[in-house]
């Protein structure tokens, strides 16, 4: 579902670092995950708390899915770390000819990260006739996917997202993406993030939250999804194998293939499925976050949507996150918790409503008339 044990930041070498396609404020650290995160021994190891009382509050029970989320991401941070950078990001690198890629480029944000796309992707983004800019990227986020929703509520109703703006999302952020493309609205989306929340409240998410994402998806997405979604969205995933990198899909076969990319951006080992990863396209793969957690988007301008507060982890480059309205946003450990664990339907209604107020804040500063511009054409 989303990026809830995603490591930081991977380290490459001693002087760089893998990361989520933003900048991180310089920590040496080893495998993080949000499910514990505190500094202890260069470790980061419980959620950063507001005050002393959280901090000091007794450890929580860890599930067996976030165990083996934690085992197996490790695993994947390692492999990853391991790959030198050594392929020259203008030849075009060829497997098959369905799947030959067309660009291999370093992050926006951070250099260090490197992404692939396809001939196919690249040339269903210069079909689009029209683009309008700042586009739009969403963070993993968890069961915080409420919150992004209320974030595209007002994106949608104040005018900043058109049916000409490109969308970028890992995990979580890349079902926001995908609903937003099918036309859906944002109350239905809810309606349907609560259906799963109780789902998963009442039978548990370990080894079953895949299945449950993927039947609400195929359930509720119209069947032309695929078809509004390619060039206009970008699916972060991160392929273990056959090179470690992160991907991003924008071209989709079907709904079908659509879906399974949402799955593969969202794959957390133990969550999802009973197993380290999944397939996409003949290709070993976990969830986006790992080297895109907040990915660019054909725009020239892109507008990043974090779940968390940004400043708490020294994220940069994100514009639209709790941070915007400290006043009225949860405790870390809450938030945190939400992520991890769906709440209910008053914490999912709670969620939207503060998605919605953060980008209000956002929006009084960003006047739509100032900064939403249609640039024309990909050429």
């Amino acid at each position: 579902m989303a990026c809830v044990f995603i490591s930081h930041a991977l380290p490459l070498s001693s002087n760089s670092r893998l990361t989520r396609g933003f900048t991180l404020s310089p920590r040496p650290h080893a495998f993080v995950s949000f499910a514990n995160y505190s500094k202890t021994n260069n470790n980061l190891t419980a959620p950063p708390s507001e005050d002393k009382n959280e901090r000091d509050s007794s450890p929580e029970k860890v599930s067996l899915s976030a165990t083996t989320a934690k085992i197996f991401l490790g695993i994947a941070s390692r492999l990853i770390k391991s790959i030198p950078k050594c392929e020259d990001p203008t030849i075009p690198v060829s497997r098959r000819p369905s799947e030959r890629i067309g660009a291999l480029m370093e992050g926006e944000i951070e250099p260090e990260v490197l992404w692939e796309q396809r001939v196919k992707d690249i040339e269903a983004e210069k079909e689009r006739r029209m683009i309008t800019s700042p586009g739009f990227s969403f963070s993993g986020g968890g069961f915080l996917l409420p919150y992004h929703l209320g974030v595209a509520q007002f994106l949608i109703e104040k005018g900043y997202i058109k049916e000409t703006t490109p969308l970028a999302g890992s995990s979580a952020g890349a079902i926001v993406c995908a609903v937003i493309a099918s036309g859906a609205t944002m109350d239905e989306a809810l309606k349907v993030g609560k259906i799963l929340g109780n789902d998963c409240l009442l039978n548990g998410t370990a080894f079953r939250l895949g299945a449950a994402l993927r039947d609400l998806l195929d359930k509720h997405l119209p069947d032309d999804t695929h078809v509004k979604s390619s060039g206009r969205i970008h699916v972060a995933i991160t392929q273990i194998l056959w090179r470690p990198r992160g991907l991003l899909v924008d071209q989709f076969d079907s709904k079908e293939d659509l879906i399974n990319a949402v799955v593969a951006s969202s794959f957390i080992p133990g969550y999802l499925a009973p197993r380290p990863a999944t397939i996409f396209r003949n290709r070993l793969c976990l969830d986006g976050g790992l080297t895109l957690f907040l990915p660019p988007t054909s725009a020239s301008k892109t507008v990043r949507v974090c779940a968390f507060p940004a400043s708490r982890f020294g994220l940069q480059g994100v514009e639209i996150s709790p941070d915007c309205n400290p006043e009225n946003r949860p405790t870390g450990r809450e938030l945190f918790n939400w992520a991890r664990e769906p709440g209910d339907d008053e914490v999912f209604d709670r969620l939207f409503e503060l998605g919605y107020l953060d980008a209000a804040v956002w929006g009084k500063q960003n006047p739509v008339e100032d900064i939403v511009t249609d640039e024309g054409p990909l050429l």
